[in-house]
């Protein structure tokens, strides 16, 4: 289990001249962060990671000065994580006013335990996480837990970082439009569970997935996830049997194919393009 309870001292920097919020200001120098430098701006630190490098999307309504010495100087604290479980920092001492953990890259997948199931929620680079914000086990849900997939880097996005933000609401919005989509993303996700085929609910979970982490190839579109016969189960809500052979039919019906990766391979069209009796009908017994 991956220990995450630790401090996380400030970085050090110069602070920047002459640098314009949305709004037209100019910033001075007093009040601006500490973790801002000037001119050639010197490398992150080993445990630090320049944000809008990694996320340019952040930054695409700013005009070009700005959103330049943000890529170059907006640095935050990075947390690696490893395949595992994982246990979040509490939102309190150094992270006592946090916007979020920003994650940059990897997967990770947070777990809902209701009536002994657990309800999955992949989650991958742009999202926001506040896990602190999870309550203690309420009259139905049994707590939560978290897991790292694949490999994960999260930029810490403390209250120093926080304030930077307010000066660039843009960038706020952005963070909260993906909230929105997040939402969204998981409101579709419970509609597919109450698809009535097993192997058109699985087909259907394939390619809401494949519409943020597929890849076009000369294949079909590939799926880089490791999804496992149970994760899936849980994604569509199924049971691990009724997954493995819903599965089958659909390799045999040439839908889809593991990869040697562990990934999978999405070799048919999606569902919404041939219609949903077309779909059911097509793995009629």
């Amino acid at each position: 289990m991956v220990a995450c309870h630790q401090s996380f001292p400030a970085l050090t920097g110069y602070p920047v001249n002459n640098m314009r919020s949305d709004a037209g200001d100019t910033i001075a120098a007093a009040g601006t962060p500490t973790f801002w430098t000037t001119g050639a701006a010197r490398p992150p630190r080993q445990d630090a990671v320049r944000v809008f490098d990694h996320d340019p999307d952040l930054i695409a309504g700013i005009d070009a000065e700005s959103a330049q010495m943000l890529r170059r100087c907006a640095i935050a604290r990075r947390l690696a994580l490893p395949c595992g479980s994982w246990s979040p920092p509490a939102g309190d001492g150094p992270l006592a006013g946090a916007l979020g953990l920003l994650v940059l890259d990897g997967l990770v997948c947070r777990s809902l335990r209701v009536h002994d199931r657990d309800c999955p929620e992949l989650l991958g680079a742009g999202d926001l996480l506040r896990p602190w914000e999870e309550t203690a086990p309420g009259l139905i849900d049994e707590g939560s837990s978290w897991r790292v997939l694949q490999p994960t880097t999260i930029a810490i996005l403390d209250a120093r970082f926080a304030a930077l933000l307010g000066r660039w609401p843009s960038i706020t919005v952005a963070l909260l439009a993906r909230s929105m989509q997040r939402a969204r993303a998981l409101a579709l996700q419970r509609g597919i569970a109450h698809t009535r085929q097993a192997e058109t609910r699985l087909l259907s979970l394939f390619w809401q997935l494949a519409e943020r982490w597929g890849r076009m190839t000369p294949q079909g579109v590939v799926l880089p996830l490791p999804l496992t016969h149970e994760l899936l189960g849980q994604l569509a809500c199924l049971h691990r049997p009724t997954t493995s052979t819903a599965l089958q039919r659909l390799v045999r019906a040439g839908e889809i194919a593991r990869r040697a990766d562990r990934g999978w391979a999405l070799l048919g069209e999606p569902p919404a393009q041939r219609g949903d009796a077309a779909a059911d009908s097509s793995f009629a017994a």
